[in-house]
């Protein structure tokens, strides 16, 4: 049973390699198969914060939640975002893995708003 759905994470993967986004529970249930790649998650803003030069938000998709860090702006509390970023399965607590995904932000040319996360 395990072959079968480790087979089907890959074929996640490779699929999600042309600009699909991963399952938020993949990543949110086996974050150690997924640490160091990069992902696309998308889900609902269910939580933000920032501390000083630390930023993060959760998003939820479903049951499962993923912790996203990082240096751009924050999205409001409610919508629905895309990330792209590389997952890190180092954050522990008790006997879980955390999913944390560190938002690749790229600067860009053009002028953009504090709401160029949101998904329409």
């Amino acid at each position: 049973m395990k072959i079968i759905f480790y087979i089907t994470i890959a074929v996640c993967s490779l699929l999600c390699t042309y600009s699909c986004t991963t399952p938020l529970q993949a990543v949110a249930t086996h974050p150690a198969y997924f640490n160091g790649k990069t992902v696309i998650v998308k889900g609902k803003v269910v939580n933000t914060l920032h501390l000083d030069d630390l930023s993060f938000f959760t998003i939820k998709g479903g049951q499962h939640k993923v912790n996203v860090v990082t240096n751009d702006f924050l999205p409001v509390v409610g919508d629905n975002v895309k990330v792209k970023g590389t997952v890190i399965a180092k954050f522990y607590y008790q006997r879980d893995t955390i999913a944390v995904v560190k938002e690749i932000v790229r600067p860009s040319k053009r002028e953009t708003n504090q709401f160029n996360k949101s998904v329409n």
